[in-house]
């Protein structure tokens, strides 16, 4: 190891020699099982200084995966990645056609670690990796795009992905997916990475949420919920389908049949975060009168419903299986305001609630941003609110001044 990494220090303009040192690096690094920071550090060196050698680039992308991959990247340096990062993105833009050499940067881009932590372009990583979706038939380069897409989508803002002109060609292509993944009764990796990229492209973005509807999203995840009945597929669709929900223009779309049927069923699930997320979709669709006209009954038996299993869930501060996370409280505001149905207005504080407890750093800064402490203080000084509304309300907000004061603690 030594002699290859002297050759590679000293030998970093000579191409044949890069070539054969990082061959041989390749071998020697295998199985390797502890993190080496300065020899990452010279492959970056050997693929910056080469930038259009074929041989160089898909050797060190072979080598970077070795030295990154099983946790080892959590002890590498964040500014080493970034860079080794942005030269695997240009080695996957300079050879879009060598798919060997795109399968090594893309699995050691699926490094959660990478994409978490690293800094990187990331809305341009989006873009790439969407069209190296749409346009790779290859069952490893699709888990692996998705993958990196269902991490990537959490990363980005409401307004990075709606500026994202691949978006209504993802949408479309991950629904394909689905959709065959679904008549073959095939609940594989590929399928499971799929479905959460979906449900995190569509985020409070209504832009990706009318691509869903438009391209048949709706009749496609109905077959899914009728086709697996496991825990992890239904909460991904209903997270999802939560998503179409929030969004008025879109919500009517869900008040059908078929979806009111399976949701009011998986309102009752013994898994909790299918349950909350059930009603989560009942309380944003019955928030709208109109679509209920010719459904008024149905309409009322669904809040009953709602109240009921709201009333039977344990506090707030309850585990779930699946980490509830938002981007925005805004499209709960409108629930928060609706004195006249307590039903509705429970589920959006119990929610509140629930994630402020679990990060109060993150929700409770929002609820300032967002302007939304002041609802709670309406519903804890109205008049005809619910009782166990106020409570709840005034739970968040006494959380919150004890988050301030702790804050203002550290601070000092």
């Amino acid at each position: 190891m030594s002699q290859i990494s002297e050759a590679l220090s000293q030998y970093r303009n000579r191409l044949c020699f890069m070539k054969e040192a990082l061959y041989r690096l390749f071998t020697a690094t295998f199985s390797v099982q502890v993190t080496m920071p300065a020899i990452l550090k010279l492959v970056a060196v050997g693929m910056r200084n080469h930038p259009f050698d074929l041989s160089v680039q898909f050797t060190a992308s072979a080598c970077v995966l070795n030295l990154t991959r099983q946790g080892l990247a959590r002890g590498m340096p964040v500014r080493l990645l970034s860079e080794v990062t942005c030269l695997l993105f240009k080695a996957l833009k300079t050879f879009p056609h060598y798919q060997q050499l795109q399968k090594n940067c893309l699995l050691s881009l699926t490094n959660s670690r990478i994409l978490v932590d690293v800094p990187f372009d990331r809305l341009d990583a989006a873009k790439f990796v969407i069209r190296c979706l749409c346009e790779n038939e290859d069952p490893k380069i699709q888990t692996m795009t998705v993958s990196i897409i269902s991490i990537l989508a959490l990363q980005l803002s409401s307004d990075q992905i709606t500026q994202l002109e691949e978006l209504s060609m993802a949408v479309k292509k991950l629904l394909t997916i689905v959709k065959q993944k679904t008549s073959e009764t095939s609940d594989d990796v590929t399928f499971l990475f799929t479905l959460k990229a979906l449900w995190n492209l569509t985020d409070a973005s209504p832009t990706a949420c009318k691509y869903f509807v438009e391209n048949q999203g709706l009749p496609i995840f109905i077959q899914v919920l009728e086709t697996f009945l496991q825990p992890t597929i239904q909460n991904k669709v209903l997270g999802l389908l939560n998503n179409i929900a929030e969004v008025k223009e879109l919500s009517s779309m869900l008040v059908t049949e078929d979806v009111v049927r399976h949701i009011s069923s998986l309102l009752h699930s013994k898994e909790m975060e299918i349950s909350y997320f059930a009603a989560g979709i009942i309380a944003h669709v019955t928030s709208h009168q109109e679509p209920w006209i010719c459904r008024g009954l149905q309409r009322n038996a669904l809040l009953r419903d709602l109240y009921e299993t709201v009333q039977n869930w344990p506090s707030s501060s309850c585990k779930m299986t699946a980490l509830v996370t938002y981007r925005s409280f805004k499209s709960f505001f409108p629930l928060l305001g609706n004195f006249s149905q307590p039903e509705i207005q429970l589920w959006a504080l119990w929610a509140i609630y629930h994630v402020c407890i679990k990060n109060p750093s993150k929700y409770c800064k929002m609820l300032v941003e967002e302007e939304g402490l002041q609802l709670l203080y309406d519903i804890q000084e109205h008049s005809e609110a619910h009782s166990q509304a106020q409570k709840i309300a005034t739970s968040v907000l006494d959380d919150f001044k004890m988050h301030f004061m702790n804050y203002q603690r550290s601070m000092c």
